[in-house]
């Protein structure tokens, strides 16, 4: 059986974002822009730090930032 994973609700992210550049949104969600940047594409699964860093400096709730699916 395949473990779950998390994965970031990319709808949920866009729209944070607001249609800023990604570097500029990467700085205001505390993390460097090469992290978000895989985070986003899947490449990376959002970390405790990541997470923590957008419902700290953005008004979302985790539930509906990060999405747990199947490997």
């Amino acid at each position: 059986m395949a473990k779950p994973k998390l994965v970031i609700n990319i709808e949920k992210l866009e729209e944070l974002r607001g249609g800023q550049p990604w570097g500029v949104f990467a700085k205001q969600l505390g993390v460097d822009g090469s992290t978000l940047s895989r985070v986003r594409h899947g490449h990376s699964q959002p970390g405790p730090e990541f997470i923590a860093a957008a419902v700290t400096n953005f008004p979302v709730r985790m539930e509906d930032l990060v999405l747990v699916v199947a490997a």
